[in-house]
């Protein structure tokens, strides 16, 4: 080897060995231990107390819980309705069944309670406004499907229920050739049924026909005590679900 290239050599090799003791000497960040901890603990504080918090909230509810009254539990007996099992849905369904007859009934109970408690917060405002007993009028109504099968077939009612006086109005009717168009809850058979024909608006037709389909309706029981239990079941049935969701939250959090 040439006196250049081992000068070369032993340059390059005290470069190298400056180089490691220089980042020998280099001093890592340390980790901000102290920060991560407390960050931590109020995470986990947070979720506890979120954990107590509804803990309290579904004692309470617990303790100030209800059941349907007996006086509806007869209804039901008499009538030959069953409620279908809905648990974790909103959407409640009654089935009446009669022969080769059947009736189905749907309603939103969380929107029936919801237009409920703000009905009540109106009528306490009632004196203090004229105005009010129309306003109450237009907003205390909720929507109710009522399905009627017979024969592989089906003609849907669009009702509208009065939370005022418990009346039904017919929004409109929709006949289906296959019941289970109008049974399904899948997003073909919905998206069928919105196109399918539902009449001209009820005010519009003869007053001898809506009388005949009014009349037709309560023969199978869409009556003033039907909708006193849709209004009655839907609180019971929406408070339960309030337990139900607490209870998973607590879990969720524990």
């Amino acid at each position: 080897m040439s006196t250049r290239l081992l000068t070369q050599s032993v340059k390059a090799s005290l470069r190298s060995s400056a180089f490691r003791s220089q980042a020998a000497r280099i001093v890592l960040p340390r980790i901000a231990t102290a920060k991560f901890s407390t960050s931590l603990y109020r995470h986990n504080e947070a979720l506890k107390q979120l954990n107590e918090v509804v803990a309290q909230e579904l004692k309470f509810e617990e303790t100030d819980a209800f059941g349907l009254d007996e006086s509806f539990k007869t209804y039901l007996q008499e009538n030959n309705i069953e409620i279908i099992n809905t648990d974790g849905k909103v959407l409640a369904e009654l089935v009446k069944k009669n022969g080769n007859e059947s009736i189905h009934i749907y309603f939103d109970v969380l929107r029936i309670s919801q237009t409920s408690y703000q009905l009540k917060q109106m009528q306490e405002q009632v004196e203090q406004s004229e105005y009010l007993d129309e306003e109450i009028s237009d907003m205390a109504h909720v929507d109710i499907n009522v399905v009627i099968c017979k024969d592989n077939k089906a003609t849907g009612f669009d009702l509208s229920l009065s939370l005022v006086d418990s009346s039904f109005e017919v929004a409109a009717i929709t006949n289906f050739s296959d019941a289970k168009v109008a049974l399904s809850d899948s997003p073909e058979a919905a998206a069928e049924r919105d196109l399918k024909y539902s009449g001209p608006e009820f005010s519009n037709l003869a007053e001898e026909l809506q009388e005949a389909i009014n009349q037709y309706l309560n023969s199978r029981g869409v009556n003033s005590q039907l909708a006193e239990f849709i209004l009655a079941y839907s609180g019971v049935k929406e408070n339960n679900e309030y337990l139900d969701w607490l209870e998973n939250l607590k879990k969720f959090s524990a």
